[in-house]
């Protein structure tokens, strides 16, 4: 029984020892990330002249865009090169034209100002001063501050603009950049990610394509 427990004794010394010895190092290594960035969403073109419906659906393509987004993200580092991404997007508005596909009728518009929040896994595959990474993620994307709207459309007609119900969907996200650091703790950040918000009853499906640039803090 004594030599069991003197075993016992020397294993938890051990293990002590280790930890001691290893939490300093832990302890010295930057897991937390925090970047602030802007750029801009280019909204691809969505929506099929097929889905014209007379006095419901009158101007069924909406066009490519691209309005400025900027954001914040929080990372966290639970492996050396793997981590926890939380990131917030607020993309901003920008002009379209809308045209009635049976008559070229046209109507000038603001497309709607929207938020997204992503929970990201995020992988470095660098070490050094240069880190390229891939990302993949998902979360949600809300629309701010919708209405119904009346406009007069080019040849004077008024149209009625209803707003959608539902202003929060799904959005899945991947990517990729690169971070560049500028001594141990802080340093400059490019990212591109292809973000996809499924089709609804509201909408067809949506593509965005965002280019963003900032600049990040390690602690």
């Amino acid at each position: 029984m004594k030599i069991k427990n003197t075993l016992l004794y020397r294993k938890l010394f051990v293990l002590f020892l280790i930890l001691f010895i290893s939490f300093p190092i832990y302890a010295q290594t930057r897991r937390h990330q925090f970047t602030l960035f802007g750029g801009f969403n280019h909204v691809f073109e969505y929506g099929s002249e097929e889905d014209y419906i007379l006095g419901e659906n009158d101007f069924p393509v909406t066009p490519s865009h691209t309005p400025p987004v900027f954001g914040l993200s929080y990372s966290f580092f639970f492996f050396k090169n793997l981590g926890l991404e939380l990131d917030f997007r607020y993309i901003l508005n920008s002009k379209l034209t809308l045209r009635d596909p049976s008559d070229d009728d046209t109507i000038k518009i603001d497309s709607n100002k929207h938020y997204s929040f992503t929970g990201n896994l995020i992988f470095q595959l660098l070490s050094g001063k240069f880190r390229p990474y891939i990302i993949v993620g998902a979360g949600f994307d809300t629309l701010v501050n919708v209405e119904d709207q009346t406009l007069t459309s080019e040849y004077g007609f008024p149209v009625f603009l209803k707003a959608p119900e539902k202003t929060t969907d799904f959005v899945g996200n991947i990517g990729g950049g690169i971070l560049y650091f500028f001594g141990s703790s802080f340093g400059t950040r490019i990212d591109s990610r292809y973000i996809f918000i499924p089709k609804t009853n509201e909408h067809p499906a949506i593509s965005n394509f965002d280019v963003t640039m900032g600049i990040f803090f390690r602690f």
